[in-house]
């Protein structure tokens, strides 16, 4: 006789999360980013990195420079993805939501972390439209904050572009 056991919802076996960072290295004039896609129980699906120069000329502002650095890095990790994500994640350093709706602006359910404070845990700020509760993103997403995979992917994020571009200056980055 089999043992019993909690299976896996299907939609957490096979959703995935994608885990959007890109990293400003204003000495360097350099953009670094990754892209990591990660199933319902955290594990590693996919990786993509790219790096970006900086626009550069007087008629760039510093604002509008570090904008389209972002949002060009962006869409060149959205491009070399061959996943199709149920959910992406960034960090809320990565901009502001009318900023992330325009440039970034991807077309499934996009979500901002705001990392913990003091007695507040990290929380999820939806950026565009909440996944409706029956849809996989919205399982996923529930599943993925309960097993503390709320800024944790990051932190991988990060090791792995350390390991891939060890040229740049990790502690001059804004």
């Amino acid at each position: 006789m089999p043992v019993p056991y909690r299976k896996t919802p299907r939609a957490i076996e096979i959703g995935t999360a994608a885990y959007l960072d890109v990293l400003w290295f204003p000495q360097e004039r350099v953009f670094y980013g990754g892209l990591l896609i990660v199933d319902g129980k955290g594990q590693p699906q996919e990786f993509v990195h790219n790096k970006a120069t900086a626009p550069a000329g007087a008629l760039w502002s510093q604002k509008k420079m570090v904008a389209t650095g972002i949002a060009m890095l962006a869409h060149s990790l959205f491009e070399a993805c061959r996943r199709e994500p149920d959910i992406l994640v960034c960090l809320s350093d990565l901009g502001d939501t009318d900023y992330l709706k325009t440039e970034i602006a991807p077309s499934i359910p996009f979500v901002q972390v705001a990392p913990e404070r003091e007695e507040f845990p990290a929380e999820w700020n939806w950026i565009n439209e909440p996944p409706s509760p029956g849809m996989r993103a919205a399982i996923l997403a529930q599943e993925l904050a309960r097993r503390g995979f709320t800024m944790e992917p990051f932190e991988r994020l990060r090791d792995a572009l350390r390991l891939v571009y060890p040229q740049a200056d990790w502690n001059g980055s804004e």
